[in-house]
Formats: structure tokens, sequence, C-alpha cells
């Protein structure tokens, strides 16, 4: 019997469980390509601030062992990596998805997950143990409950199941799909039909008549059975209950109409892996997971067809035309021109969260310097810049616009703009350039007149020869970033300007 779906050691609750993951996938992406270790993972891991990451929090909290078990849980429920053999060793590999979606300046968690779980499926890749010398090993447990879907012709995807059952539903009851109910007790009766299982994609009128049977007492869930769905809320699809699941409510029509645009591209995917129907035994079992198809299978940018990526990724208003821009002019209120200035408090876990994606048509600007500042990278630098106004007596300040203000005790104020770096550069720079521009003139009323625009990078960038000067010299912005021993480094053009934050 299924009697679970999604796994108890994702700890997805919370709100601020998505950032964990993004900071999970910036983790692992410094050894894509590299053999795969462990210890030198945890070591990343542990040279972060906890003041600057929750895995690195998470991490000072866990015994060493339940720290491995959790974090393990994530490539195997949302394929951030998979495992391939070179020279006879373990080599980690980013998935593409997570390298598009994840490990950039504005982290899409939710965009990322859809797609993934939408491939997600029973039987699968999980419960592989990597041995250093370049073995493998499954876990007995999963093995056995693996071998168990292969004997019986299991090929459930979760997702494609619910989002078909809430459809379902819809049809049964004559009612639009945002009044579609399916409740935790349907989902594992249905999830435990042999007809309905069978196929990652069930087939839609037979899923109708299992349902009604399901209603009428005819077909069982298990006798007990694991209430965890709160993976599902994070996706940006449903509203989660204890007892059932249903489509979010969503601000206008606009919206209303790329969330159907979403669940409809997902119910219409009837790829499934099939890899390890022919696996007998743990052996057989063993090496299919060792060939890496399924971990190359499970990368929805590697499988599922563009259409789909597009339908089920793309963001409401990146896609609108100029009428239904309007519309959502009118409908959403209006916002603040500017945000108040408040203290950053030490406690990552006490800071403001980031908003719920429904938020998007009410103040896309914001919402996207929400997702930026999940980016870890960000994080980390913003860290070391208030460590640094801290060490001189200032009091670091932000708001929804602003990264980092400080008026500099005798001596003036900063706007600090923090860019991540990567591929992009030239593009974040450009961006951060109108930034500091705007924040300027938008919260003049509020800050000290004798002001410095900043902008804080990783590392020098040389990869532009020409960006230092303009920067500094034509535009007057401060530039400054880290040396490999976290020490401030700036240009001798701003040298005047930036000398009074480093500390006596």
């Amino acid at each position: 019997m299924i009697e679970d779906l999604f796994s108890h050691k994702i700890h997805s609750s919370g709100e601020e469980w998505s950032e964990k993951l993004i900071e999970l996938a910036f983790i692992f992406s410094r050894h894509d390509g590299l053999e795969y270790d462990r210890d030198e993972i945890e070591n990343d891991i542990s040279g972060i601030s906890p003041r600057s990451s929750l895995v690195a929090r998470d991490r000072s909290k866990f015994r060493r062992s339940k720290f491995r078990d959790e974090y393990s849980a994530y490539p195997a429920y949302f394929g951030l990596y998979r495992m391939e053999q070179r020279a006879g060793r373990w080599h980690i590999f980013m998935s593409e998805t997570a390298k598009k979606f994840l490990i950039r300046e504005e982290p899409d968690i939710a965009s990322f997950l859809r797609l993934q779980m939408t491939l997600f499926q029973y039987p699968n890749g999980m419960g592989a143990v990597y041995n250093s010398n370049g073995g493998l090993r499954l876990q007995a447990n999963t093995k056995d409950r693996t071998l168990g879907f292969i004997k019986n012709g299991v090929h459930l995807s979760p997702l494609r199941l619910i989002v078909s059952s809430l459809l379902a539903d819809a049809e049964i009851r004559q009612v639009p799909i945002n009044d579609a109910v399916i409740t935790i007790r349907e989902i594992f009766a249905l999830a435990n039909d042999f007809s309905v299982n069978n196929n990652a994609l069930p087939q839609f009128e037979n899923l109708i008549e299992k349902l009604m049977q399901v209603r009428n007492g005819l077909i069982l869930p298990p006798q007990r059975f694991e209430n965890r769905f709160h993976l599902l809320s994070h996706l940006d699809l449903f509203q989660i209950t204890p007892q059932s699941v249903q489509i979010k409510e969503c601000a206008n029509s606009i919206e209303q109409e790329n969330l159907l645009r979403k669940l409809d591209a997902i119910r219409n995917i009837d790829l499934q892996f099939i890899g390890f129907d022919s696996a007998t035994n743990g052996d057989e079992l063993e090496q299919n997971i060792f060939d890496g198809n399924w971990g190359r299978y499970f990368d929805a940018l590697m499988t599922l067809p563009n259409n789909f990526i597009s339908a089920i990724s793309e963001d409401v208003v990146s896609v609108l035309p100029v009428a239904q821009i309007e519309e959502i002019i009118t409908i959403s209120p209006p916002q603040p021109e500017t945000y108040s200035l408040r203290q950053r408090n030490d406690d990552i876990e006490s800071r403001p969260s980031n908003p719920s994606s429904g938020r998007i048509l009410a103040d896309p600007e914001v919402t996207r310097i929400k997702r930026q500042r999940r980016n870890l990278e960000h994080k980390i630098l913003v860290e070391k810049i208030d460590s640094i106004l801290r060490s001189i007596g200032a009091s670091p300040m932000e708001n929804e616009h602003i990264d980092v203000y400080a008026d500099i005790p005798s001596d003036g104020a900063f706007i600090f703009e923090v860019k991540s770096g990567g591929e992009n550069l030239l593009e974040q720079v450009r961006k951060g350039l109108s930034q500091l521009y705007e924040y300027r003139f938008r919260y003049k009323h509020l800050l000290n007149p004798d002001l410095h625009l900043c902008m804080v990078l990783p590392s020098e960038p040389m990869e532009i020869p020409w960006i230092v000067e303009y920067l500094c010299n034509d535009r007057e912005i401060c530039l400054c970033w880290f040396e490999e021993n976290n020490t401030l480094a700036f240009p001798e053009y701003c040298a005047v300007e930036m000398s009074v934050l480093q500390s006596v």
C-alpha cells in the first residue's frame, strides 16, 4: 500500500523552507562537476555565517547524521543534482532546471518545484547511498518498496494525480475548477488503485469513474496514511488544509488564467520513466540507478518539451499584453511610492519574510527584489557589509527596495546595492546603477543629504575592464568587493569615500 506521497525528511511546512532549498542549490552548485565529497560540502556549509544562512544555522543545530539524512532527500525528491561516474568516482552534477531557476540572481522556487514535481514519480531512484570508492548501495527498506512498485506496475506522479483529480471533481460536480476540492483521503484511495497508479498521467475518464467509486465507499484508502502535503503550498497552485487540496484563490482574472494554463499543462504531460520496469531484484535495481538514466530523466529542462516548460514556469506579468496590464493596474490596490526604513535584525529568522508569489500582481518590483534577496551569495554579501558597518558604530537599515542604508558616525551616509555576480554581471551592474539613482531620488526625504551610492560585488570585476572607471569616475558610484580573506577592497577612484568603512 502507498501510505505517503511526500518525504517526512523535508521539513517544508515553514515559510522559510523555500529559502533553504535555494541556499542548498547554491551550496551544491559550488561542487558542480567535482568529485562528490559530503564532508567537503558540509565544511562549505559550516563556513557560512548562520546570520546569513538558514542552512548553516541548521548545520550547527542538527546532529551530523540527522543533517545528512534530511538534505540527502533533496536530490531524491527534487532532482537538485544527480550523481554520475567519472574515472571510477562519483561526481556531482547540478540539474539544468536548478541552474536556470534556483542558481540565478532572482531565484524562482515555485517554477522549479512545479517543473520537477511534475516529473517526480514512483518508482524512482531514491534511497541510494554513494560510497567514496565509487560503489553504490540501496537502503533496504527503500529497495523493497521500490521493487514492490515495479512488481505491481506502478507509475505514479503525485502532482499529476492531484491536478487530474481536481479536474475530475470539477467535472463530476459541474463546478468551476477554482471550486474543485479533493480530500487527502480520496487522493490516497486513488493512489492505491492499480487502474489509476499504473500511469503517471491517469486516464481521465477512468479517474472520474474511480473518484465516484471512492465517494460511494467502493474504493477505500489505506487504514493509515501520512498527511504531509505542505510541500504543495510552495508551488503557488494550491490551498492546503489538513483534510483537502484545492486551487488557490486568485487576485483577479489574469492570475486565474495563468494558473489554469499551468494546471492544463501539468495534466497533459504523459511522460513517465520506465527504466526500472525490467528490474526483478535488488542488484538489477541498483545497476539501473548506477547507470544514471533516472537522474538524467529527473531534470525538467532536459526532459520536458519547451512549450510545457514555458507554460508551467512563466511569470504572470512577463507575457501580458497592454490591455491586461491595464486591468492589473485597475484591480490592484495602489502601492506606496516609498517604504519606511527599518533596522536590520541580527536574527535571520526574525527578519521580514518574503511575500507569497500571489502578491506578484500587487507589487511586481518588490517581489522581484525579494526573490533576489533569496540568493545565498546576495545574503552573504549583505551580511559582510552589515558587519563592517556595525564595527564602525553605524546602524544598518533596510526596506523593500534598499539592500542596506547606514548613516556613518560623523561622516555622511551610504546606500549599498548588492549584486551577486555570475554570467550576467554586466546586466546586474546596469540594473544596480539605475536602482541606486532611483533610490536616492525616491527616498531623499528620508536620507542623509551627504550620501554616497555604493555597488557591492562578490569580487573584483576584472572580466569587464572598463566597468570600474565607468562606475567610479564617470557615474560617481562607489564600488567595493571582498578579497579571499574577507577584507573589503575598492578601487583608487573611490578610496577617499570608501576609506571610512575600514575599521580602525
